[in-house]
């Protein structure tokens, strides 16, 4: 049983509640004496740490896991065995996204896609070292307290893997419902594998259910091969075509069709994520090469989207661009012969100076919110997002405002200066932005607070209670209350709007 353990000590590591089980393993809460901090302690269930050839693999895995060093992947302090118990100590962190979907459901996309891209970068470099997880699920998905997302359990499937391969012994390796069709067929896996399980992974978050269900993993395991998915979208009807079509392509029945590694999935959600700035506002999007994204098929459907996009965001700016001949013209644009509507690179239409086609080529583009006011040298270009291809080389200063409704907000203006090359093309990024207030009633009454956003521009905290609502940039925010012998109260998708009304927060914890 696994109270066997608590109150004990194993290495240096006191043992002090159990918080979760899986199928090899109990996992634990421990106190770390030396860095004084808890830690999270797997222990094998008895009778898989009384195998020897099972306690080998697994020790084996864990030390490979825990010399993978990146962000996004656990960190692993110690494999070791004491007495009749095998154990490895690692980071503890107390929420994971199966968490949050208990709570919420579905997560709110802008989240989503940060956490899909915190995953695919772990996966990208555990891959390239040679590992790969073979179990990717909400329930080893984990988030830091700046909510991070960060992978769990590396290793531990391979282990289980070997184990089976050589003892010829009849183990389901992995979560059914996550499986690629190659896993379900039991065939030779590379890192597109995990890519799947991250595409039905990003599918659960989404759309609050699996693409395949069934009575037993064998049926389940049929349609991974066999069936097309839904379309996340018509489970889901406020999920992007564009993220619809990431999620569809990492869930192609053929490796092939997916994407190559996990860098090229990172590339397509930060496109995705640039293009929702963090206000999911703008409509400006540079397609990443075409190269970049992987799988025939579902590829060029993604690539068509991106470019649907760009052309939507290019028509738009080119309106404002008629009334900027002039401007460009003073800044020193010698080398105008005429004005007019023509076609770019990608199809889309600009409207503005022609230039003698062997001119060098010079793009400035300015993704900034609908309602931000910008100027370039002190002169107004009007409201965002922006682009020109006339501009001479030369520094510039962008500044892009908008109106201030509360006093002491200083995220209502934001200045970038940019140096343009003979031959460059750069993008730059505002978002200025109103403040709201927050007020909150918690009781007791000595609570203490901690709130802060997900760019990690924000992060505040004090006790309370408040003399007066806390002013904060408009944004979605974590929030975490906590008090002394009291269960902590957190919420993680609390949205400020700009204005004077105060947003009320009322709390009341369990003591």
């Amino acid at each position: 049983m696994p109270e066997r353990y608590l109150g004990q000590t194993l290495g240096k590591y006191r043992i002090d509640a159990i918080i979760g089980s899986g199928g090899f393993a109990w996992v634990y809460r421990a106190w770390d004496p030396e860095l004084e901090i808890p830690v999270a302690l797997k222990i094998l269930k008895p009778q898989y740490a009384g195998d020897p050839l099972f306690e080998q693999r697994f020790r084996r895995e864990a030390s490979t896991a825990a010399r993978l060093r990146h962000p996004n992947i656990v960190k692993i302090y110690t494999v070791g065995r004491e007495r009749e118990a095998v154990y490895f100590a690692m980071d503890f962190l107390p929420q994971g996204l199966a968490d949050r979907l208990n709570v919420m459901t579905t997560l709110p996309e802008s989240m989503l896609i940060r956490m899909a891209i915190d995953v695919a970068s772990a996966l990208g470099f555990a891959h390239r070292e040679g590992v790969i997880h073979r179990d990717i699920k909400t329930d080893n998905i984990l988030f830091d307290d700046h909510g991070n997302a960060i992978v769990a359990d590396f290793g531990i499937a391979r282990a289980v893997s070997g184990y089976a391969d050589q003892t010829g012994t009849n183990m389901v390796v992995g979560t059914p419902q996550y499986f690629s069709p190659e896993q379900a067929r039991g065939q030779a896996l590379d890192g597109r594998a995990d890519l799947y399980s991250l595409g039905v992974t990003v599918f659960k978050a989404s759309t609050g259910v699996l693409p395949f269900t069934g009575d037993d993993w064998y049926e389940i395991a049929r349609q991974h091969v066999e069936e097309k998915p839904p379309r996340p979208r018509t489970i889901n009807p406020t999920i992007s075509k564009e993220l619809e079509d990431i999620i569809l392509q990492c869930l192609e029945k053929d490796p092939a069709d997916r994407f190559e590694s996990g860098e090229h999935m990172c590339e397509a959600l930060l496109h995705l994520l640039q293009d929702r700035g963090e206000t999911a506002s703008f409509l400006t999007m540079v397609a990443p090469p075409v190269a970049t994204l992987s799988g025939p098929r579902s590829s060029r459907r993604l690539r068509r989207r991106l470019r649907r996009i760009d052309r939507k965001w290019m028509v738009a700016g080119g309106i404002g661009m008629l009334f900027l001949a002039g401007f460009f013209s003073q800044l020193g644009g010698n080398d105008v012969v005429g004005t007019a509507t023509r076609p770019d690179s990608a199809g889309g239409l600009v409207n503005g100076p022609l230039r003698d086609t062997a001119a060098p080529r010079r793009v400035l583009q300015i993704a900034a919110p609908p309602g931000a006011d910008l100027t370039l040298n002190g002169a107004p270009l009007g409201r965002g997002p922006w682009r020109s291809d006339t501009l001479p080389p030369g520094r510039y200063q962008l500044v892009a405002s908008v109106p201030a409704s509360l006093n002491g907000c200083n995220t209502t203006v934001e200045t970038r200066d940019v140096t343009l090359a003979e031959r460059d093309s750069q993008l730059l990024r505002v978002n200025p932005r109103g403040c709201g207030l927050l007020s909150m009633a918690v009781e007791p009454a000595n609570a203490r607070w901690r709130i802060w956003d997900f760019a990690g521009t924000v992060d505040r905290q004090g006790g309370l209670p408040l003399r007066a609502p806390l002013l904060l940039p408009e944004g979605a925010y974590r929030v975490r209350i906590s008090a002394p012998y009291c269960a902590d109260y957190a919420h993680d998708t609390l949205r400020i709007n700009s204005g004077r009304q105060a947003r009320r927060l009322s709390v009341k914890l369990i003591c």
